[in-house]
């Protein structure tokens, strides 16, 4: 017997960036808005983990010198110190292509508010043994992508499929 369990994810955008532009009005999983504050980023990141089980959490932030294409973040880094994902970068990244969106893996998660972030939860949920996967997924600045709603909808497409496998 096969068992279609419904995933619980959350997808986390920053305030005011193309990640928030490209993921308004997605209804199918909650979306929480960050309020650009590395301290406050994280707190509502954790007390989201500390509160729900959530099996993803896909992170999105902004990165410039990007056009039309993602970069998927394998890992965040605190100084020397690094922490990898445990999520399937590689399956993501295939979905990306396949759904017409260039996808690169990514090593730099940068040194500011997206690496906090996902530094920060990589390391909730590795201290608290969550089986939670999560990533970080840098999109273009609204003026690198040639069409808004047609790579919102390829974003769409590609996190409901991944969810459904």
């Amino acid at each position: 017997m096969v068992h279609n369990e419904k995933k619980n994810i959350l997808l986390t955008v920053f305030e005011g960036t193309s990640s928030e532009l490209l993921l308004n009005g997605f209804r199918d999983f909650p979306v929480l808005v960050l309020p650009n504050d590395k301290v406050k980023d994280s707190e509502l990141l954790l007390g989201m983990l500390s509160e729900t089980h959530f099996d993803y959490v896909l992170s999105f932030g902004q990165r410039p010198n990007i056009k039309d294409k993602v970069h998927i973040e394998t890992n965040a880094r605190d100084g020397d110190l690094r922490l990898d994902t445990v999520f399937n970068c590689e399956r993501l990244r295939m979905l990306f292509e396949q759904n017409g969106i260039p996808a690169k893996l990514s090593h730099n998660a940068g040194t500011s508010f997206c690496n906090k972030l996902y530094w920060n939860g990589l390391k909730y949920i590795e201290e608290h043994e969550l089986e939670t996967k999560m990533v970080f997924i840098h999109v273009p600045f609204g003026r690198n992508i040639s069409d808004i709603e047609l790579f919102k909808n390829r974003i769409f497409e590609t996190i409901r499929i991944f969810m459904q496998n």
